[in-house]
């Protein structure tokens, strides 16, 4: 594995999409793609496509929403980590999709469930993108960007947010400005991706470290063992050489060998 935070010299685009199940991942990579390359329905396993956009080629992977109750929280955390390794080396950015049209109470904890499954560092490679803006009236819109909700969830992504068209309200020039947007936040973040060692190493280390402190303990408890049984035998050969010998119990003959 490499360093934490790689550099990216190629031109290559790797995007991990996530959010809850129905936010409308899928219908925002066949967007990107310019065609039908995943089935609009209930993903349950993370999924590359890839292709050509603007010169340039893209991949991108699909994953089952979030708060998914068709797979359990190992399933879940199992589909997370396949998606890092379809998106290998690393993913340039995690693309947040929140549709407009379902934004819930239950959305709040995304952030939560981001951190659990790839560490509060995923955050910095996070961009929010809300999903289906032709929906909202431009009062609708500001008034929500006013709101607390708006302003909790993209202050966890440094305010990096961007804002869509539904799938098919979607034009060329649209994904000419998210992708625009992207590279932005791809120099942003100094063109480092996202590596299976930013959430993994921490963790190593820990584990590391308590297995060190375990081996601490082993060897603290071994050495006052064996000082407390030097002690015993100071003590029992001092009353062997005062001639007291024959009122060394067995244990304390076999101390001193006697």
């Amino acid at each position: 594995m490499g360093s934490a935070y790689e550099g990216d010299s190629g031109d290559d685009l790797r995007i991990v999409l996530l959010g809850v199940s129905g936010a409308g991942k899928s219908s925002l990579g066949n967007a990107i793609l310019g065609g039908e390359a995943f089935k609009e329905s209930r993903t349950r396993k993370s999924e590359i496509q890839t292709g050509k956009v603007e010169n340039r080629n893209i991949s991108i992977i699909d994953t089952p929403g979030f708060f998914n109750t068709r797979l359990t929280d190992e399933e879940m955390k199992q589909q997370m980590m396949n998606s890092l390794y379809l998106a290998h080396p690393g993913p340039q950015v995690f693309l947040l999709v929140i549709n407009l049209e379902n934004f819930r109470e239950e959305q709040r904890n995304i952030v939560e469930q981001i951190q659990e499954n790839f560490g509060a560092q995923a955050l910095t490679f996070t961009l929010v993108l809300f999903f289906g803006r032709e929906k909202m009236s431009r009062m609708e819109w500001m008034l929500f960007m006013l709101d607390t909700k708006f302003k909790e969830l993209v202050s966890h992504c440094r305010d990096n947010y961007h804002v869509i068209n539904s799938k098919n309200e979607i034009k060329l020039t649209h994904i000419t400005e998210l992708l625009e947007k992207i590279d932005e936040f791809i120099k942003q973040n100094n063109h480092q991706y996202y590596n299976n060692d930013i959430y993994l190493k921490p963790r190593s280390k820990i584990r590391i470290e308590k297995e060190k402190q375990e081996e601490k303990k082993v060897n603290k408890t071994n050495e006052q063992e064996e000082e407390m049984k030097q002690e015993q035998i100071e003590i029992v050969w001092d009353r062997f050489a005062m001639g007291s010998h024959k009122k060394l119990t067995p244990t304390e003959q076999n101390l001193i060998g006697a």
